[in-house]
């Protein structure tokens, strides 16, 4: 009986050493693929601000358009000429999906 014990505590040690192998295999993959996500981020951090710095600039170019729309609309000739623009773009649209 203590033959028995003593081979199913080997066999016990032999697989734990296995499992144990394992794990440190799939953590060291992990910690390869976590190194890459790293090295990739830092890569693209200086595009990203770049794309940032891009997208606010868009935003104050539209802000500055839609006041300078807002003004051209308080004058009567703005008036005038938005209701011109509005109207050759409808046709356009129109000419555009016949």
């Amino acid at each position: 009986m203590k033959k028995n014990n003593n081979i199913l505590q080997k066999n016990l040690e032999e697989e734990n050493i296995l499992k144990q192998d394992e794990l440190l295999e799939k953590v060291q993959k992990i910690k390869h693929v976590s190194l890459n996500i790293q090295t990739y981020l830092k890569n693209e951090k200086p595009q990203l601000d770049k794309l940032n710095n891009d997208y606010d600039k868009s935003i104050d170019m539209v802000k500055k358009s839609i006041n300078g729309i807002g003004k051209l609309l308080k004058s009567s000739f703005g008036q005038n000429t938005c209701f011109l623009i509005c109207i050759v773009f409808m046709v356009i649209f129109i000419l555009y999906l016949l």
